[in-house]
C-alpha cells in the first residue's frame, strides 16, 4: 500500500482503493498479519482433527478479510470439501489456484470436487494439470500418485476424452 491517501467515503473510493491498492478488510479493521495467522493456526488445527465445521467460522474472517493469501482460500475449500459442498469447495480451490499457478495440490482438490460434483471430464483435466505441475516440486509427488490413481479410475468409466 503507498503513503496516498484514499477516500474510504464513496462507494468508488472504497473499491479503488481495495482494486488498486490493495486494501482489505483486515487492513480497514486493523488486524496485524500476526492476528491473521493466529486464527489460521486455530482453524488449521480444527481441520487436521477433521473437525471442518468448527473451522468453517474462522476461515470465512479469513477469507473475507485478507482474500489474496491463497492458504486462507485453499483451507476454506478444504473445509467446505470435507462438508461435501463440492461446487463451493472448486470455486475456492480455483480461487487460490489462480494466486499460486504451480499447486499442484490446488488442482487435485478440485479435481475430486468436480468428480464428487459430477463433471468426471472436467475432473481428468484437473488431475492432469495435477500431474503435469507436480513434477515441477518433488514435494508433490504423493498428490501426484494420487491423481494418478483417480485419473486412472475415470479412464475406466470413459471420461477422459
Amino acid at each position: 500500500m503507498t503513503d496516498t491517501l484514499l477516500d474510504l467515503t464513496t462507494p468508488e473510493g472504497i473499491a479503488d482503493a481495495f482494486v488498486n491498492h490493495g486494501v482489505t478488510l483486515a487492513t480497514l479493521k486493523g488486524l496485524s498479519e500476526e492476528d491473521l495467522e493466529a486464527v489460521y493456526s486455530v482453524a488449521y488445527g480444527h481441520l487436521v482433527e477433521e473437525r471442518p465445521r468448527d473451522a468453517l467460522e474462522d476461515l470465512v474472517l479469513l477469507v473475507s478479510h485478507e482474500p489474496w493469501d491463497s492458504r486462507f482460500q485453499f483451507a476454506y475449500a478444504l473445509a467446505l470439501q470435507m462438508l461435501e459442498q463440492y461446487e463451493a469447495a472448486a470455486r475456492h480451490y480455483a480461487q487460490a489456484f489462480l494466486m499460486d499457478p504451480l499447486n499442484a495440490g490446488c488442482a487435485l482438490r478440485m479435481g475430486e470436487c468436480l468428480e464428487a460434483a459430477g463433471d468426471p471430464g472436467e475432473a481428468a483435466n484437473a488431475y492432469r494439470a495435477c500431474i503435469d505441475l507436480s513434477f515441477l516440486d518433488a514435494e508433490f509427488h504423493l498428490v501426484r500418485a494420487h491423481a494418478e490413481s483417480r485419473l486412472a479410475a475415470l479412464d475406466g468409466t470413459g471420461a477422459s476424452q
